[in-house]
């Protein structure tokens, strides 16, 4: 998604608005038409947290599908307003940072696009899980990797399910008890994928899975519950990239030690503690610093 420019304006929800906003595309709505039922359904006006995501998510489908509202362009121009900034004013430098990004993403999609998105044939595809699914993913040929469904979406078209990787390897078969005595999976260093000093979770796209779903399969269910916020900069990403992931991670781990600040289990993840989620968002905020000076070259 080259037009995000820095990862501060991407995460779960911009990630849906963009799944969304394909699939009314490919069925056939015009961009305004797309436009007024996203906002219908997310509320921008009403969500100070979240709502720099919703209009960036809303002006980067305009623009990847060729022709940006002069009302979008002036909402996504109104999020650099402090009112909608609530989650990043303790910290002026994070965000002029944040408030940058806004300007810079603005800047970027006035630009058109030289080749916008076609319409694609419809093929609907639901989401494969559900909430609160223990799954297991293989990754190669030794070893599967223990994960939890934390959320399950359907649209139109299309299902999408949201995938917290714990760090637990096994060869072919494991029980629920296992899995929850294991950590969630952490990541010290990104590799070629650029994931890193994060708890790692996946975005599990029913379309996007579906040559590959042969390697998911379900180890147990538990009753969905409030699942533990992992921090704000928890890298997202793609689920088959996990092998690579896990591997890298590994050989970090044979010269190095991780710096993650503490290990969460998976029974911690699994119930929400608000002083453990302050521990974890003060960390993603530090090394989201330590980023912004490495890009300023500070």
């Amino acid at each position: 998604m080259g037009a995000w420019g820095t990862g501060i304006l991407q995460n779960d929800t911009t990630a849906d608005i963009w799944v969304e906003f394909k699939e009314l595309y490919n069925k056939g709505l015009s961009l305004k038409e797309i436009r007024l039922k996203l906002e219908k359904g997310y509320k921008p006006e009403s969500d100070t947290e979240y709502y720099t995501e919703i209009w960036t998510g809303i002006a980067y489908g305009q623009w990847m599908c060729g022709d940006i509202e002069s009302y979008t362009f002036k909402k996504l121009s109104d999020a650099t307003n402090l009112k909608w900034q609530t989650l990043w004013t303790d910290n002026e430098k994070l965000l002029n940072s944040r408030i940058k990004a806004i300007s810079d993403f603005n800047e970027k999609i006035k630009i058109p696009r030289s080749n916008p998105l076609k319409r694609k044939r419809v093929v609907i595809r639901q989401s494969f899980f559900k909430k609160g699914d223990i799954i297991g993913i293989r990754i190669n040929q030794n070893f599967c990797i223990a994960a939890i469904v934390t959320s399950n979406k359907d649209f139109d078209n299309d299902g999408q399910n949201t995938i917290a990787f714990t760090d637990f390897l096994f060869k072919d078969q494991t029980t629920l008890n296992e899995v929850l005595n294991s950590n969630m999976l952490y990541l010290d260093i990104g590799g070629s994928n650029k994931y890193y000093r994060g708890f790692y979770k996946a975005i599990f796209s029913a379309k996007n899975m579906v040559k590959q779903i042969h390697k998911a399969f379900i180890i147990d269910k538990i009753e969905p519950t409030e699942f533990l916020w992992l921090g704000v900069g928890t890298p997202i990403g793609d689920w088959t990239k996990i092998e690579i992931l896990v591997e890298e991670q590994i050989h970090f781990l044979e010269n190095n030690k991780t710096d993650r600040p503490l290990n969460v289990s998976v029974n911690q993840f699994l119930k929400r503690e608000d002083k453990l989620e302050t521990v974890l968002i003060e960390w993603d905020k530090k090394i989201f610093r330590e980023k912004l000076n490495k890009q300023n070259g500070t």
